[in-house]
């Protein structure tokens, strides 16, 4: 398989735009729209042993600035093409996952506690309203954020081991906010590299 290389530093902005706009329609479409009913899966006992801890939110939506600021700091083209193309593998396939089988989390045994600060819980309020309890394995919020830090394993390892413990924390909040299953966690981590596996590794790129 070869892939045409077609970012360039005109379009590296306009095209990372495109991407954003189309994963997050896809995402949301996938994450309310459903056309076999969602399943829930068992708590395992790290689920059940790991507390709900509603200020981690914040670590848990700084996935969004992470995958923003990667894309900025990344100045190597052919890598960033070869993350482009495995961003999108992996968000086709995880949405793939989620249409032929849909999980969900039981969200409402962790209500949020009256006693936290307002602005926490309004920006928590807002992420559960927004993102539904469903679209749970494999958690895209892991495979994302993984997949961008390893964009740096070759080449600036200084932000490699950066961006690898920031992606670490994220995982982590996945299970102290509880969105997320234990197994979401894993297999996230596995999808992303097994994306940075082929798409780095594997498959050939042209010049166009």
């Amino acid at each position: 398989m070869s892939l045409p290389l077609f970012l360039t530093p005109k379009n590296k902005y306009p095209m990372g735009i495109a991407v954003g706009i189309l994963i997050t329609a896809s995402y949301l479409s996938s994450n309310h729209v459903h056309f076999l009913e969602p399943k829930l899966l068992p708590l395992s006992t790290v689920d059940q042993s790991i507390p709900f801890i509603p200020e981690t939110v914040w670590i848990y939506i700084s996935d969004y600035l992470f995958c923003f600021i990667v894309y900025v700091l990344c100045k190597n083209l052919i890598n960033l093409n070869k993350y482009l193309y495995a961003f999108l593998a992996l968000q086709a396939g995880s949405i793939l996952i989620f249409l032929l089988w849909p999980t969900t989390y039981p969200r409402e045994l962790f209500p949020l506690p009256p006693s936290l600060d307002g602005l926490t819980y309004q920006t928590f309020q807002m992420l559960r309203k927004a993102d539904t309890p469903m679209n749970c394995c494999p958690s895209l919020h892991v495979s994302s954020v993984y997949l961008c830090s390893f964009n740096f394993l070759k080449e600036q390892r200084e932000k490699f081991r950066w961006f690898l413990g920031w992606a670490t924390a994220v995982a982590i909040s996945t299970l102290t906010t509880k969105q997320h299953y234990l197994i979401d966690v894993v297999t996230g981590l596995a999808i992303a590299l097994a994306s940075y596996w082929i798409f780095f590794k594997k498959v050939t790129y042209r010049s166009i």
